[in-house]
């Protein structure tokens, strides 16, 4: 027969437990207390290589990135008014597509040989398109109506 817990011996056992998770949890509550706005981006950044990555867009002048910026063959994300924004470059032709998955809003990564892929749940689509070629998603990326003048990618 095992005895019950006395008040001496759960008081300093919920003092451990409570002081755990205080420690646990302060960090994060102070990091997101923090007022410091972070470093503003330098420029664009191409991630994994020669197809794509993310770039913080807002060229100063309206264009979302320099066409020179996005990868011929690949692609960037980049910060639009509202949202992210996926930009394709082919040679000279870039369109640009809603980056959030049909499925389930996530956002795709930047093409890879030509395919658009879905980090969450595996979807693909056609680089060129935006045309769902492997499921979970049923319908393809949602193309934004974009143009290119003096280099620039702009909202058309």
């Amino acid at each position: 027969m095992t005895a019950e817990p006395t008040t001496e011996t759960v008081r300093p056992r919920r003092q451990v437990l409570c002081g755990l998770m205080v420690a646990l949890l302060a960090p994060g509550a102070l990091a997101a207390c923090s007022t410091e706005a972070p470093a503003p981006s330098g420029g664009p950044t191409t991630g994994g290589g020669a197809t794509g990555g993310t770039t913080g867009g807002g060229e100063g002048d309206g264009a979302l990135a320099s066409v020179a910026d996005i990868p011929d063959g690949g692609g960037v994300l980049v910060d639009g008014p509202d949202t992210q924004i996926l930009l394709v470059r082919d040679g000279d032709a870039v369109k640009a597509f809603n980056p959030a998955c049909p499925h389930q809003g996530t956002i795709v990564s930047p093409p890879s040989g030509g395919t658009i892929t879905c980090p969450n749940h595996g979807s693909t689509f056609d680089a060129a398109s935006g045309a769902v070629t492997r499921g979970p998603a049923t319908s393809g990326l949602a193309e934004i109506p974009v143009k290119v003048d003096g280099g620039k990618v702009t909202l058309a």
